[in-house]
């Protein structure tokens, strides 16, 4: 059973990717960026062939041998683990919002000080 202040994260996650899906994506693709440089990832499209416009179009965060990838499939986010071993993918699954979310942010609590810091911009990200 999750605690209620990971419920409540959790839960806030899910209200603000409902709310507005490519807001959502674009903020924390530039959050994880500046908290995890070298770890995180990110692809960015043009809106069209001759738009100035970009956006995110997949995010993915590397956490030692697991990658965590968030992807904007025509404005629906499709998430999903993936098991690396040198470079070679054993395994790949899609996962709930919830349950991405809260994988991460454990994964995140593991790595050294630095990505600490990282998961708690994570939270306040989040949460605000």
């Amino acid at each position: 059973m999750a605690e209620p202040a990971g419920f409540d994260l959790h839960a806030a996650w899910l209200r603000r990717a409902e709310k507005d899906n490519k807001s959502f994506i674009e903020a924390l693709a530039v959050r994880l960026e500046q908290s995890l440089p070298g770890h995180v990832q990110v692809e960015r499209k043009k809106d069209s062939l001759f738009s100035r416009q970009v956006h995110v179009a997949k995010i993915t965060v590397r956490t030692g041998g697991d990658c965590y990838i968030l992807e904007n499939s025509r404005g629906e986010i499709v998430v999903s683990q993936v098991k690396e071993v040198r470079g070679i993918v054993l395994s790949s699954r899609e996962v709930e919002l919830s349950d991405w979310i809260q994988n991460l942010d454990v994964e995140l609590q593991n790595l050294s000080g630095h990505s600490a810091q990282a998961a708690g911009a994570l939270r306040q990200f989040l949460m605000s």
